[in-house]
């Protein structure tokens, strides 16, 4: 590593290092943590949509904190629905109900969740060790991408986010491009012309992203809890056993963490695969590699809650790679995180490698102090927590409306938001009910504004040569060829729909 990374990671430690900063980590893991353990279907890309009109008006290094606080510990307590109540948790946790839920039944409720707890604070540390080498690792190569370059992966990503987005992939790519086609109202940044705006000053700069993304997933989110009244009806499976034999079943299994939490980095760095097939993939990898497992996975086996957790937690840090230092975002959560970088100045990329390299180990230091901290809570209030999940949904609709609302007019106080934010959560609540993916467009919206960025560098720096680039046709290849066997696997995915796992798979695809 060069010294001057040495010195970055140093300023990165010490940006963190005020109270406030600490603070702000601190209400994210609270934060992530009732995100993770309520159970009417709040996911991280809702509390991402209703932090991001106040957080960027704070300071870059404190909103950064909430955030990376919030999204590290979502998943390390994810484990309580499926333990307790056989429901899956969020949609990297869908596994996790194979296992989970039997040894619940069978009085190990606390020895799965502490399973659970260690190998998601392990996956979470394998994770972030892993952007911490990827940083030095990846910069040459970072310095010798250029415009033409980062155009093509960005291209190449959202395409295949589009397709995995649902099950008919049509819809996802129609959704994709009417995210591109918002991303093109107001004036275009480099030529400075009005495009799509009718003569109406709020659009002279777009739409705010981060109004869409408040309208697309709060109001479809309250509006399902109103009308189906969603809400954990069941009685929980006791609460006994041992939290620390969970500790120790998952230290004597610590090849498995590893083996599965590099499966969830690999599942984070690969475009469009995310966090709703990664819990699945750790949990065949276990089924297919452990002693016994065809006799004992699926009836209380400790082996099928340590690995899909494990790799939930990693993920996180196999994003972070790609949206740190190629500025493409892999998922709804990390979009909205790049809209917030952009909104503090920060471009992520080569650009921030280059210029900002503290704060990209500013986010590393608060990914990893985070996710022991929500281990650790985790263990110290597992019986509180479980209280958490019986919230009913009469509490929590006006709450979400509240915020909608609230986040919408507070971010520039303009009425026009608010009919704003009502007209594209009424969109995002059709586009749930038909089919159409939320996440796709959002990816859309976030990516057309960077795309045409480096494709006007790309055609004022080389012309139509750029396209002749030996790197951007190997990158194109790849492209064309991911999108062909993604297509093909897709149709081949529907024949095993009736299978449990397969099944499985596909309702949590779904689950947007």
């Amino acid at each position: 590593m060069e010294t001057s990374l040495f010195q970055a990671a140093a300023q990165g430690l010490l940006n963190i290092m005020q109270l406030k900063v600490f603070l702000a980590m601190l209400v994210g893991v609270g934060i992530g943590t009732f995100t993770a353990v309520a159970p009417q279907g709040i996911g991280m890309p809702l509390v991402y949509a209703m932090l991001l009109p106040v957080v960027i008006r704070w300071e870059p290094m404190t909103g950064i904190a909430i955030l990376i606080g919030a999204s590290s510990v979502s998943a390390i307590c994810a484990a309580y629905l499926p333990i307790l109540f056989g429901i899956p948790g969020g949609s990297g946790s869908q596994a996790t109900v194979l296992d989970g839920y039997p040894m619940g039944k069978q009085g190990e409720a606390r020895r799965a969740l502490g399973a659970s707890f260690m190998a998601g604070g392990m996956g979470c540390l394998i994770g972030t060790l892993t952007l911490l080498v990827a940083i030095p690792a990846a910069r040459p190569l970072i310095y010798l991408m250029g415009s033409p370059e980062l155009f093509v992966v960005m291209l190449w990503g959202l395409s295949m986010v589009a397709v995995l987005a649902g099950r008919q992939p049509i819809k996802g790519l129609i959704a994709a491009a009417f995210g591109l086609l918002l991303a093109t109202i107001g004036q275009q940044a480099q030529s400075g012309i009005m495009r799509f705006v009718f003569d109406q000053p709020y659009l002279l700069d777009g739409i705010p992203i981060s109004i869409i993304a408040l309208a697309l997933f709060g109001i479809p989110s309250a509006l399902d809890l109103a009308l189906t009244k969603l809400g954990v009806e069941q009685q929980p499976a006791p609460l006994k056993g041992s939290l620390f034999d969970g500790v120790k079943d998952t230290l004597r299994e610590w090849w498995l963490v590893v083996r599965c939490s590099f499966v969830g980095i690999w599942v984070g760095i690969v475009p469009g695969l995310g966090s709703q097939v990664v819990d699945w993939l750790a949990y065949g990898h276990a089924a297919q590699s452990c002693k016994g497992a065809r006799e004992t996975f699926g009836k209380g086996d400790v082996r099928g809650v340590i690995a899909p957790e494990s790799a939930n937690d990693a993920k996180d840090g196999g994003d972070l790679i790609t949206t740190l230092l190629l500025g493409f975002p892999q998922g709804v959560v990390t979009a909205l995180f790049i809209v917030a970088l952009l909104a503090w100045g920060f471009l992520p990329g080569p650009e921030m490698v280059k210029k900002n390299a503290d704060v990209i180990f500013s986010i590393v230091w608060i990914q990893g102090i985070a996710g022991i901290t929500g281990t650790l809570v985790g263990f110290v209030l597992s019986a509180q927590l479980a209280k958490l999940a019986e919230v009913r949904y009469s509490f929590m609709v006006p709450m979400i409306l509240s915020f909608v609302l609230l986040g919408a007019f507070g971010a520039n106080r303009d009425p026009v938001d608010l009919l704003v934010v009502v007209s594209f959560g009424i969109l995002g609540y059709f586009m749930k009910r038909f089919g159409y993916p939320r996440p796709a467009l959002i990816l859309g919206l976030v990516l057309g504004d960077l795309m045409e960025k480096y494709l006007y560098r790309s055609m004022m720096s080389y012309g139509f040569t750029w396209l002749l680039r030996p790197a951007v046709i190997v990158l194109l290849i790849l492209t064309a060829v991911s999108l062909v066997f993604t297509l093909r696997g897709r149709l081949e995915r529907k024949t095993e729909a009736e299978s449990p796992v397969g099944g499985a798979m596909l309702r949590a695809e779904d689950d947007r």
